[in-house]
């Protein structure tokens, strides 16, 4: 944790919240526009030379008018707002990158109730003071980001969720916390280690099944460390082997655990056992830690009671014990799986997961619930050959301090439709794959996904998160069918989204499609359009030829192709703000497909 300095050092600059204020404005409008969010003729758009526009938002017809420059997106029909053009006119015209001032106007036209709306604010202010300081202190000010090793990079990128109007908001976090357990600022995490006795906690492994894996705790802990930690528990138990050690993120001991186990830890049910002295890194999900002082030993998933991008950063029971289970099922799909092993396609298997649940006397408010675990996972560093290079998939769409692509020379080296076709093949297939001759959706967004390049070409990709980030059919799977801890009752109401297990084809191929192509692969069409000349039409003619290509080789992936009927001319589309705002289950929007509306039909 970063000391914490002077107050004046730690000030952000007013140019900081300017920045900042541009881009959150820029992303808040251009959810507003194309969610619908305000009442019918307040948003007028005049297209303007090519694929531009003028969007004007008539706050208060003839006395408050927002005015903005927006380009089209063809993949979704999104228009999206250019940062920095927003302009309020009132009195007189000036600059917008106040997001307070902004709301303040706005607030009153958007749907939801009292509650909602405060907690939407609280997010957009929270995002905007959090991407000030990131601006202003991060590491990405000080390197060119396709330089860095995978850890160092992921740490540094300050440009992702170019597609959410809450992308950095961290409720929880004081501007402190941010500076100390923000990736952007590449601080060193040191977790807090507890004994828990078995009674208290359930833990389940791919190589042992129930309990914990003691290697993977060995690989986890340096030498002197575990021989301090094996000394404090023999000194209060007389059973050390009835113990799981399990890793605690420093935010989380302080706000919710050291006080939530003072009972536990009173009867030695539950020992504190100290800081290691391995140093870890914070990954883009914040909650993920990378090990530092050995990049081939696991990285930590640890539970952390905040709110970021709007989901909560906690970790369910049952989805910490199903993360091995799931993890070792995909494990021997992918290796029987002809397709996958020639494309080379890296699983980060999560190998244990530990989960706490404390006695109802003792955490009556249920605080804990979801709050005392971890999982271990692989680090992408333990697949990599020697001449091979990883990135997180998000750097593809970075754009530097400098203003320049964190891609540029890696396009300029290899062409950019060269270099496109090579990504969709390492990225966009697998996935694909998976779905149409497996049955198995993955939700593959940016931040699940890592790319791996030789001098900037790539080659093939890691996929991660499996915890919660996969869906299928029971009935439909051409694999066998995992066995896995229930979902509580409970925690399909509260969290309606989060199922393994569906019934609906079109659930899982949107569950699948949103992720890869309507946030992934559209931000990257844009984005080389935008930067490299490299036509957003022609992207997507690369893509669809490619999946065309695909489906002749593959039998099982043409039935699935026609079971989730990935070419449909519809398709969901999450709608981000609208499901803040409005209260109960909210239906994403219908939009065009575009593997189907941006390219001329296939026989």
């Amino acid at each position: 944790m970063m000391s914490s300095g002077s107050a004046a050092s730690n000030r952000i600059d007013l140019s900081a919240w300017a920045a900042a204020g541009r881009r959150v404005i820029s992303q808040l409008i251009t959810t507003i526009v194309n969610e619908n969010l305000t009442p019918d003729g307040m948003i007028s758009i005049q297209p303007k030379h090519s694929r531009e526009a003028e969007i004007q938002l008539n706050v208060t017809p003839g006395s408050l008018r927002y005015r903005a420059q927006a380009r089209h997106a063809l993949a979704y029909g999104r228009l999206v707002v250019v940062e920095g053009s927003v302009r309020r006119i009132s009195d007189s015209e000036e600059d917008a990158h106040d997001p307070l001032l902004l709301l303040s106007d706005l607030l009153p036209m958007l749907p939801g109730t009292a509650e909602t709306r405060a907690r939407f604010v609280e997010e957009i202010l929270q995002t905007w003071s959090n991407h000030a300081q990131a601006l202003c202190f991060g590491a990405a000010n000080r390197n060119r980001l396709a330089s860095l090793p995978y850890e160092e990079a992921e740490s540094a990128l300050t440009d992702g969720h170019r597609h959410h109007p809450c992308f950095k908001s961290r409720i929880g976090f004081s501007r402190a916390d941010n500076l100390a357990y923000g990736p952007e600022f590449a601080n060193a995490v040191r977790p807090i280690w507890l004994a828990v006795h078995e009674e208290l906690v359930a833990s389940r492994a791919i190589r042992i099944g129930r309990g914990q894996d003691r290697r993977l705790l060995a690989a986890s802990i340096d030498e002197p460390s575990r021989t301090e930690f094996v000394t404090a528990l023999a000194s209060v138990t007389d059973s050390p082997d009835d113990y799981h050690w399990i890793p605690v993120h420093p935010w989380q001991w302080e706000r919710m655990i050291e006080a939530g186990t003072i009972a536990q830890r009173k009867s030695r049910r539950i020992v504190l056992l100290g800081e290691s002295c391995r140093r870890y890194s914070a990954q883009q999900s914040i909650r993920t830690l990378s090990d530092m002082t050995d990049r081939c030993a696991p990285s930590l998933k640890l539970s952390l009671s905040i709110r970021n991008t709007s989901t909560t950063r906690t970790l369910a029971r049952h989805t910490v014990l199903n993360a091995p289970i799931i993890s070792n099922w995909l494990s021997a799909i992918a290796s029987a799986d002809a397709f996958l092993s020639e494309a080379r396609t890296i699983f980060l298997l999560e190998r244990m997961g530990s989960a706490v649940t404390l006695p109802r006397d003792d955490d009556p408010f249920e605080r804990t619930t979801g709050a005392f675990a971890a999982i271990w996972r692989d680090p992408i560093g333990m697949f990599l050959a020697d001449d091979e290079e990883a990135a997180p998939f998000s750097l593809v769409t970075h754009m530097d301090h400098d203003g320049r692509p964190a891609i540029v020379d890696w396009i300029s080296r290899h062409g950019v439709e060269g270099w496109t076709v090579a990504l969709l093949r390492a990225a966009m297939l697998p996935v694909v794959h998976l779905l149409l001759a497996r049955g198995i959706a993955l939700e593959s967004h940016q931040q699940n996904m890592i790319l791996v390049h030789r001098n900037g070409w790539p080659t093939r990709v890691g996929l991660k998160d499996f915890h919660d980030g996969v869906r299928f059919i029971p009935s439909k799977l051409n694999a066998s069918r995992p066995k896995l801890t229930p979902t509580p009752a409970e925690h399909a109401r509260v969290n309606p989204n989060s199922y393994v297990e569906a019934d609906d084809p079109e659930d899982v191929r949107d569950f699948m499609f949103d992720a890869l192509f309507g946030v992934n692969l559209a931000e990257l069409a844009l984005f080389l359009d935008q930067h490299f000349d490299f036509d957003e039409r022609r992207f997507w003619r690369v893509a669809t030829d490619m999946l065309h290509h695909y489906l002749t080789q593959n039998d099982n992936a043409r039935v699935g192709a026609a079971t989730y009927r990935i070419f449909d001319p519809l398709v969901a589309v999450e709608d981000l703000a609208r499901r803040r705002l409005e209260t109960g289950a909210v239906q994403g929007r219908l939009a065009s497909n575009p593997l189907v509306a941006l390219v001329s039909d296939h026989g």
